[in-house]
């Protein structure tokens, strides 16, 4: 070996071993936060339950937070574990005290917040909305408004209106602890709150189950949410966490998300949502044994009542013009292609629509996510399966993505206009109605899943209810039991008390 190559290998070497020796030594050389998370394993995020952020249906798990807080667990080759807090004075405690790594509840970036932690690039946005019931006095501007606002402890709403205070001294903040927007929103319904703010995400998806909410202006423009991370800790999690938002905005996958989660909440109607909802009480009962029957792997009842009221507002003898029949409304081919002999026999036509849709989220190719597929399939049941490759095709020319359905459902009225339809293979559709047709749909889903949900609950509150009745009873009843056995025991030992004297 050449002599100046040997000395630059000593020279390595003895660099090496005097920095290992260092390390090894130094008292000072400390794992990062993100060696730590996965050297345990798992990664914790904070939240706090609502359909928007987390929640457990009893058979599944959703949320935005929850479902982009899994995706990056596993970005970081760890588990994630969730902790739920009551409150979200909870929950920051949680992060001030490094009870868990970061918090994702759907929470705004506010000055206040920035200051006192490290963020996430944002992954939405929303703004600030006053809201009242419908049919009372509605403010116009914060200066209208005449009775207390009332919002959570520790919000960003509450930080809001405390910087609008020194302005406008006669505003009175009443402040709800251990709630969320949920419960706050159920007050305004209830009329026992007259004011309140919510986030707008929050406002357009509860008004599917509490019509009567009604925004009277925006508070404040929109805002960036984002998650969480305590300032004390190293820049390890933090520069995963820019490194993961920025991949997610890259392969459309946050896209995906806002569209799953917001897609479809745009437009409220009032009318249609009281009528839906008085329908769920009192119609849907008579038909939701057929539905249960006929899911299936693909679809699911409550997917096929969604589908079913859109098409007749669950009226078996349901006719148009164009020669649909029935509760789901099946033209007359497709009718024969399922196998239905009576379209407007209620069986046979949930039957035929859930076996049909079935085909139609199978036949759609796999580069489509499996969690759009069924909004794909829903505008094919609509305008059919050739109108709705034409409108992909038309996404594909515009250089957008055609297996994203966010992108694919905007350029579905294009198949009005000449223009485009005219490069189509199978010509003019109304895609704007199969635009609304699945949006409705995915409103009218929503909120059967909310009823069903509350409607378990109210039936296992009932359940325990009654559990503790019947409790109380048998601990009274046994109570009962031994005094009567006392009563017995003190009579028979006076009555042999007493034959005993009388034998003396």
């Amino acid at each position: 070996m050449p002599i100046k190559l040997f000395s630059r290998v000593i020279k390595v070497f003895f660099i090496s071993v005097s920095l290992f020796f260092l390390a090894a030594c130094n008292p000072f050389v400390q794992t990062s936060s993100l060696e730590k998370i996965q050297k345990r394993g798992d990664i914790i995020m904070g939240t706090i339950n609502s359909s928007l952020t987390y929640s457990y249906d009893g058979n599944t798990y959703s949320g935005l937070d929850y479902e982009l807080g899994k995706q990056f667990a596993a970005y970081l080759d760890v588990k994630i574990t969730i902790k739920t807090y009551n409150s979200l004075n909870e929950l920051f405690l949680a992060l001030d005290n490094n009870q868990i790594d970061f918090a994702g509840a759907g929470l705004t970036l506010t000055p206040k917040r920035a200051e006192k932690y490290r963020s996430s690039p944002p992954y939405y946005y929303v703004s600030q909305k006053l809201v009242y019931h419908k049919g009372t006095y509605r403010p116009r501007k914060i200066a209208d408004v005449n009775a207390p606002i009332t919002v959570l402890t520790d919000s960003s709403h509450a930080e809001t209106l405390n910087a609008l205070i020194e302005e406008n001294s006669h505003l009175e903040i009443d402040y709800l602890d251990n709630e969320d927007q949920e419960t706050l929103l159920r007050k305004i319904a209830e009329k026992k709150v007259k004011f309140a703010i919510v986030d707008s995400s929050t406002l357009a998806q509860k008004q599917r189950y509490y019509p009567a909410l009604t925004e009277a202006f925006t508070i404040s423009e929109k805002q960036p949410v984002a998650w969480l991370i305590n300032k004390n800790q190293d820049d390890s999690v933090y520069s995963g966490m820019i490194e993961f938002i920025g991949n997610k905005y890259n392969d459309q996958t946050i896209a995906q998300l806002e569209e799953k989660y917001f897609g479809h909440v745009g437009h409220f109607d009032y009318v249609d949502t009281r009528i839906f909802l008085k329908r769920i009480k009192k119609t849907l009962p008579r038909y939701e044994a057929l539905f249960k029957k006929y899911e299936n792997s693909e679809v699911t009842w409550k997917l096929l009542a969604a589908v079913s009221y859109q098409e007749s507002h669950w009226k078996p003898n349901a006719r148009s013009p164009t020669g649909v029949r029935g509760m789901m409304m099946l033209t007359l081919d497709t009718a024969d292609y399922v196998g239905i002999k009576n379209r407007l026999d209620p069986a046979q036509s949930i039957k035929g629509g859930a076996k049909y849709l079935s085909q139609l989220i199978k036949r759609l190719p796999d580069s489509i996510h499996e969690d759009e597929k069924l909004w794909f399939a829903l505008a094919s049941y609509n305008i059919g399966y050739g109108h709705l490759m034409d409108a992909r095709r038309i996404t594909a020319m515009k250089k957008e993505n055609p297996n994203s359905w966010s992108d694919v459902k905007d350029n579905l009225p294009l198949l009005h206009q000449q223009k485009w339809y005219k490069k189509t293979r199978y010509g003019y559709a109304r895609g704007r109605e199969a635009q609304h047709y699945v949006n409705n749909i995915r409103q009218y889903l929503e909120t059967l899943n909310w009823f069903v949900y509350e409607r378990m609950k109210a039936l296992k509150e009932e359940a325990e209810k009654q559990a503790e009745i019947e409790r109380l009873a048998a601990i009274e009843a046994a109570s009962h039991a031994v005094v009567e056995l006392a009563n017995e025991a003190i009579k028979s030992e006076g009555e042999v008390s007493g034959a005993s004297a009388t034998n003396n």
